[in-house]
C-alpha cells in the first residue's frame, strides 16, 4: 500500500525540561534528601518519593536508583534503629514503584539488599532471583544469591516488635513483585527506511528482516527504478516523501507512521545475518531498556577482499514520539534518549553488513560528494568535531588527504575540549581516522604523537597499533614494524566499541607481518604468514595474490588453499589469475579468468585478465573478439575497447580496426587513443598519415609499443614505433622513454643506443642514469658507478644516480 505525505507532520514531542534543567533538578532532589535523611525528616523523603511519580518516568528511575545509593552510602553513620526504619522505608517506596512496573532489574536487586540488609532473607532471594531471571549479567546479582544462602545456614538477622513487623510484611509483598516480574510478552516491531533508487540491495535487505518484524514501513525519496514496486512486493507500507535535503526528516517520517511498540531502521545497503534476524523478537519484552546495539559490519573495500570496519549500531529502540533524528546527513537520535542511564542500553551480539562505503556502491552512486554537500551545510547550522569527524571520513573516501585531514585535524582539537570526551561513541574512530590520514599525508611524527595520546585512553585500540607498524615502515624501520604487528596479533581485534577496522589485530596484521618479512629478504616466513591468514580467515582473500606470487616466484605451484578458495570464490580465481598472468604463464591465467567468466559473465575485470593472456600469446584476433563482448555499460568498458584496437592493429585487421572505432567512442575510449588507432589503420590501408600526432596519446601507445616487445611482436612493434615518432612531444623525451622500456625488456643495445644519442647533443645527467643501468644490466659494476658519478657531476640534484651511486657503494 502507498501513501503519499507531502510535508513534515508538528514538531514532535518533546520532554518538558531540556536536558540541563532535568539534570539541575535531579541534583536538587538528591541534595534534598540527603538533608532530609541528615536531620531525620523522613516525612519529607516519603513525598519526594510520592512526587517522582509525575515525573519523566526515565528520570524518576535515575532519582529512585541515586537516593537507594545514597541511603546505603550514608547508613552506616546512623545507630541501628535509625538506618533499620530508614531500610524499610525506602524498601517500601521501591516496592511501590515495583508493584506498578515489576520488570526492572536494577531496582529489583536494589530493593533485595534493602531487605536482605534488614533479615527478610526470603524476600530478599525472590527478589535476586527475578533480578537474575530477568538480566543473568547483572552485576554482584549471582554473589548476592551467594550471600542469602549463607546467611541463612548461619545466624539471621530476626528483628523484633514493630520493625520485624513491618519487614515480613514488604517480605509478602516482594514476593507478589518478584512473581510479576517477566519480560512483556506480545510486544511488536516496525522496520522503518528510507530509500532511493534501491532495486539492487533492497531485496536482501527486506528478505533477512522481514519474518521479524510486524510491519515495514518503507519511505520513498523520489526513486526511478523499481525500488517501490519490490518493498510493495514484500508488504511494506510505502510513503511518497519528496526529498527535502534532510535524512532526518525522512527519517522522522518513516518513525511517525510506525505502529509497533519498537522500531528497528535499516538502509537497503544494510542487510541482517539472517539467523541472527530472528533474535531480534526475544529482545522486545525487556522493556526495563530503551534501545539495543548491533553488531554492524561496514565494508569499506573491493566486493570481495577489501577491508570492514566493525562496530555498535544503536539501531533498535523504544517507539516513544520524542525520540526523533536531527542532522542533515549521519543523523542522530540519542539526543533525547536518557543516555545518563547506561543501564537503558544493551549491547547485544545480533549481527548486520552493511554495503553502502564498498568502493563499487560510493562510485556509482558519488554517496561520499552527495554527503559532503548535506554535511557542509549542518557545519554551517551546527559545526563540531562530530561533523567535522564525518566530514573527513567522506573525503578520505574521495582520496582527498588535504581537505580530509584538515577536518579531521580540527574535529580531534575541538573533541578534546569537551568534557567527558573520551566516552563519546565516535572519539575512538576520529582517533584512527586521524592517525591514518595524517600517516598517509606523509606526517608520520604526527600520527605518532596522536598514537601516543589515544592509546592512553583506548589501551585495546588495535587499530592504533597497526598504524604506528605502518608508521614505522614508512620509516624504513622493519624491525619495529614487524615487533608492532606481531603485538597487534597479542592484542586480537579491538572491541566492538571502538568501531576499529576488522582484522587489525588477525589477518590484517599478519599480512602486515609478512610484507615486512619480503621487504627484509625473508620470503619463506612472508609466504606463511599469509598461508596462516588464508587459512584462519578465508573470507578475506587478498592475501591470495602475495601468496601466490611469492611461490611463483621461486617455480613452486601456488598453495593448496589457493587452488581451493580459487575453485569456491570467483574472486579468488581473479587473484589467482593475477598472479600466474604476472609470472608469465598465460595459459593458466587465461583458465583461471574463463572459470570467472563461467561464473560471473559479468566480471570486466576477468573479461579484461583473460583478454591479456591471449595478447600475451600473440592470439590477436581471439582477443579482439573477448574484448567486443564487454557491455558498454561496464566500469572497464573503455578499458576492454583500448586492447580490442590493439589487438586487432597488432594483428593486421584492417577491416575489423574500421568496425571498431565506433564502438570505442561509444565506450568512452579518449579521441587522442581513437586518433593513434586511426592513424595505424591509415597505415595498413596505405593512406596518407597526419603530420602530428597528439601530444595525450603519448602515454598510450608508450604503453601498447613495451607490451608489443613483450611479445617479441616485432612487425607490428616497427609499425607502432614509427607513429611514436609522430607524437607530438619533446625528441629528448621521447628517446628516454623507448629507451627505458628497451631496457625493461631486456634489449640493453637497443636501450644503450638511445641513450647515447640523447646525450650527443651535450652533458645528459639522465641518459648517463640509464646507461649505467645497462652497464649494471651488463654486469659492469665500475662503469655503472663511474656512469652514476658523471650524472651526478651534471646533475647533483638528481635523486636516481644518487640511489644508484649509494647502492653501489654498499654493495662493494
Amino acid at each position: 500500500m502507498a501513501v503519499r505525505t507531502v510535508t513534515l507532520s508538528a514538531e514532535p514531542r518533546r520532554l518538558t525540561l531540556s536536558q540541563p534543567e532535568w539534570r539541575r533538578r535531579v541534583e536538587r532532589t538528591v541534595a534534598q534528601a540527603n538533608a532530609a535523611i541528615g536531620s531525620g525528616r523522613l516525612d519529607e523523603l516519603i513525598g519526594i518519593f510520592a512526587e517522582l511519580d509525575t515525573w519523566h518516568p526515565q528520570r524518576a528511575y535515575q532519582v529512585r536508583r541515586e537516593l537507594t545509593e545514597l541511603v546505603m552510602s550514608t547508613s552506616s553513620a546512623l545507630p541501628e534503629a535509625a538506618w533499620v526504619n530508614l531500610y524499610l522505608l525506602m524498601a517500601d517506596a521501591l516496592l511501590d514503584s515495583l508493584a506498578a512496573n515489576p520488570a526492572e532489574p536494577a531496582l529489583l536487586n536494589y530493593t533485595g539488599v534493602l531487605l536482605y540488609e534488614v533479615g527478610e532473607l526470603g524476600g530478599a532471594e525472590a527478589l535476586f532471583r527475578a533480578t537474575r531471571r530477568l538480566d543473568p549479567e547483572l552485576e554482584d546479582v549471582d554473589h548476592n544469591l551467594r550471600e542469602v544462602q549463607r546467611r541463612k545456614r548461619e545466624s539471621p538477622r530476626v528483628l523484633k516488635g514493630g520493625l520485624g513487623a513491618r519487614a515480613k510484611a514488604l517480605g509478602v509483598r516482594a514476593r507478589r513483585v518478584a512473581a510479576a516480574a517477566r519480560p512483556t510478552p506480545g510486544l511488536t516491531l516496525s522496520l522503518v527506511m528510507i530509500v532511493k533508487d534501491e532495486e539492487e540491495m533492497l531485496p536482501g535487505c527486506l528478505a533477512a528482516v522481514r519474518d521479524a518484524v510486524d510491519e515495514m514501513i518503507v519511505v520513498d525519496t523520489g526513486s526511478t527504478d523499481r525500488t517501490v514496486e519490490i518493498a510493495e512486493s514484500f508488504g511494506a507500507t510505502v510513503v511518497d516523501f519528496p526529498w527535502n535535503g534532510s535524512f532526518a526528516d525522512a527519517r522522522n517520517v518513516s518513525l511517525e507512521r510506525a505502529t509497533s511498540d519498537w522500531v528497528l531502521y535499516l538502509d537497503a545497503d544494510e542487510h541482517m545475518i539472517p539467523e541472527d534476524a530472528a533474535q531480534l523478537r526475544t529482545l522486545l519484552g525487556r522493556t526495563w531498556r530503551e534501545a539495543f546495539y548491533l553488531v554492524e559490519t561496514n565494508y569499506t573495500g573491493g566486493e570481495d577482499s577489501g577491508s570492514s570496519v566493525a562496530h555498535l549500531a544503536l539501531r533498535l529502540f523504544r517507539n516513544r514520539p520524542e525520540y526523533r533524528f536531527e542532522g542533515r546527513v549521519h543523523e542522530q537520535k540519542t539526543q533525547t534518549m536518557p543516555t545518563y542511564l547506561p543501564d537503558r542500553f544493551e549491547t547485544t551480539t545480533i549481527r548486520m553488513r552493511h554495503y553502502g562505503y564498498l568502493k563499487s556502491r560510493i562510485g556509482a552512486r558519488e554517496k561520499s560528494r552527495r554527503n559532503i554537500e548535506l554535511l557542509q551545510q549542518e557545519a554551517r547550522d551546527t559545526p563540531g568535531p562530530f561533523v567535522d569527524f564525518n566530514l573527513g571520513s567522506e573525503y578520505i573516501a574521495l582520496g582527498d588527504l588535504g581537505r580530509a585531514r584538515a577536518y579531521l585535524d580540527r574535529g580531534w582539537d575541538a573533541l578534546r575540549e569537551e568534557p567527558a570526551w573520551t566516552l563519546k561513541g565516535y572519539s575512538p574512530m576520529l582517533a584512527a581516522r586521524v592517525v591514518q590520514v595524517r600517516r598517509e599525508s606523509g606526517d608520520p611524527a604526527a600520527a605518532r604523537a596522536t598514537i601516543a595520546e589515544a592509546l592512553e585512553v583506548y589501551p585495546e585500540h588495535t587499530e592504533l597499533v597497526l598504524q604506528e607498524a605502518l608508521c614505522a615502515r614508512d620509516e624504513g624501520d622493519l624491525d619495529e614494524a614487524a615487533t608492532l604487528a606481531e603485538r597487534c596479533l597479542e592484542l586480537g581485534d579491538a572491541p566492538a566499541k571502538y568501531g576499529a577496522t576488522v582484522g587489525t589485530g588477525t589477518y590484517l596484521a599478519r599480512c602486515m607481518l609478512a610484507e615486512v618479512r619480503t621487504s627484509q629478504g625473508r620470503p619463506a616466513e612472508a609466504e606463511e604468514q599469509y598461508r596462516r591468514s588464508l587459512e584462519e580467515y578465508p573470507d578475506y582473500i587478498a592475501p591470495l595474490l602475495p601468496l601466490a606470487t611469492l611461490m611463483l616466484a621461486r617455480d613452486a605451484t601456488p598453495d593448496p588453499i589457493c587452488m581451493k578458495l580459487a575453485a569456491e570464490r570467483p574472486s579468488a580465481a581473479l587473484l589467482l589469475g593475477s598472479a600466474l598472468y604476472e609470472s608469465g604463464r598465460s595459459e593458466e591465467a587465461a583458465a583461471q579468468f574463463r572459470s570467472v567468466l563461467e561464473r560471473r559473465p559479468g566480471n570486466g575485470a576477468a573479461r579484461v585478465g583473460l583478454v591479456e593472456t591471449l595478447l600475451a600469446r600473440r592470439l590477436y584476433a581471439e582477443a579482439a573478439a573477448e574484448a567486443a563482448l564487454e557491455e558498454a555499460d561496464s566500469p572497464v568498458a573503455a578499458v576492454a575497447a583500448t586492447a580490442e584496437l590493439f589487438a586487432r592493429a597488432a594483428d593486421g585487421d584492417a577491416a575489423g580496426l574500421a568496425a571498431a572505432f565506433e564502438r570505442a567512442r561509444e565506450r568512452g575510449v579518449a579521441a587522442h587513443d581513437v586518433e593513434l588507432y586511426q592513424a595505424w589503420h591509415a597505415l595498413l590501408v596505405g593512406e596518407p598519415l597526419p603530420a602530428r600526432l597528439p601530444t595525450a596519446a603519448a602515454s598510450g601507445a608508450l604503453i601498447a609499443l613495451e607490451a608489443l616487445l613483450r611479445v617479441l611482436d616485432f612487425d607490428a612493434f616497427t609499425i607502432l614505433h614509427s607513429l611514436v615518432e609522430r607524437l607530438d612531444i619533446d625528441p629528448r623525451e621521447r628517446r628516454e622513454a623507448i629507451a627505458r622500456i628497451y631496457l625493461q625488456r631486456g634489449f640493453l643495445d637497443s636501450a644503450a643506443e638511445e641513450w647515447l644519442a640523447a646525450a650527443e647533443s651535450g652533458p645528459d645527467s639522465r641518459a648517463y642514469v640509464g646507461l649505467a643501468q645497462v652497464a649494471l644490466a651488463r654486469g659492469f659494476r665500475d662503469d655503472a658507478r663511474a656512469l652514476g658519478l658523471e650524472a651526478l657531476s651534471v646533475d647533483p640534484a638528481n635523486s636516481e644516480a644518487s640511489r644508484l651511486c649509494e647502492a653501489l657503494a654498499q654493495a662493494a
